[in-house]
């Protein structure tokens, strides 16, 4: 019988021996830490550009209590309106000048042609109307000569010309598209054609300018010295910011343009301006923003 139990008896003791073993045995290392994540590298976005290279600084019209942009677009009569649309057309002529710009010219000389009573009729009436205001007819045609030239130079703001020139190419096919001349019905139809393109504009302005000066307030301080719009803000803001319509029409914007003299309107005597420029390349520099040493970068929160 003892024979028998004795074979098992000695297979537990070998194994509680071995257990015993294994639990005084040195227990492997803990592996290492990770390694600690690398140092987060801000990005830094450059300096937001203004639309169709326009200048850095800028005065445009604001938005008026009724909710409409203050342009010398607004609270025209029926005659100032007919008359402020031939002026955009004139514009359009001279400065618009590309193959695909052909019909512009044309529909502007049959504009001319077909309406020219009307046309005669409006400009009477206009003229009368200033020397009711002014005492020496003299002086009432050098005011209206001089609000004829700011008309032509809102028309020929530069930034707006590729979208401008669209918009008059558009107004001639709305005339060829009708039966007989009838000035006052193309205006009525067509006028919000040369409205579009600036208010496009300044709505598209007005973005940059709220996005830029977050961008200054944030990033100006340790990386503007780097950015070309904020350096020529910073410089700008002691300066008279150019102003739609009235300012020099090449410092409304950053693209080489040269303003190639201007043409005198025979009804006015105002002065429609005629620029050289790209219609829709942009020449404004995009550069990476980097730190400036001499300024310590904010600490974090």
């Amino acid at each position: 019988m003892s024979k028998t139990n004795s074979a098992p008896v000695r297979i537990i003791t070998v194994a509680m021996g071995l257990a015993a073993l294994a639990g005084c045995a040195t227990p492997p290392p803990p592996p290492p830490p990770p390694p600690p994540p690398p140092p987060v590298v801000e990005s830094i976005p450059y300096r937001p550009l203004p639309p169709a290279g326009a200048a850095y600084v800028m005065s445009i019209p604001g938005i008026g209590p009724d909710g409409q942009r203050a342009t010398i677009l607004k609270g025209l009569n029926d005659d100032e309106r007919l008359w402020y649309f031939r002026s955009a057309w004139n514009v359009a002529a001279l400065n618009c000048v590309g193959p695909e710009d052909q019909p512009i010219l044309d529909g502007y000389r049959t504009f001319l042609t077909g309406n020219a009573k009307t046309l005669k009729a409006v400009n009477e009436r206009l003229d009368r109307e200033y020397a009711k205001e002014y005492r020496q007819r003299s002086e009432a045609i050098a005011t209206r000569e001089r609000l004829m030239t700011i008309v032509y130079n809102y028309f020929a703001l530069p930034p707006a010309r590729a979208e401008f020139c669209q918009a008059a190419r558009q107004v001639a096919l709305a005339q060829s598209a009708m039966g007989k001349p009838d000035a006052s019905a193309l205006v009525a139809a067509n006028f919000v054609q040369f409205e579009t393109p600036f208010e496009n504009f300044f709505n598209a302005y007005e973005q940059y300018q709220r996005e830029s000066a977050a961008w200054d307030a944030q990033y100006g301080a340790r990386y503007g010295a780097s950015q070309p719009g904020y350096v020529a803000t910073q410089a700008a803001l002691a300066r008279a910011a150019p102003e739609v319509g009235s300012a020099d029409l090449v410092a409304t914007t950053t693209q080489p343009v040269v303003q190639g003299g201007a043409v005198t309107d025979t009804e006015t005597g105002a002065a429609i301006p005629v620029l050289t420029l790209p219609k829709t390349e942009q020449a404004v520099p995009v550069v990476q923003p980097v730190p400036d040493a001499t300024v310590s970068p904010a600490p974090r929160p």
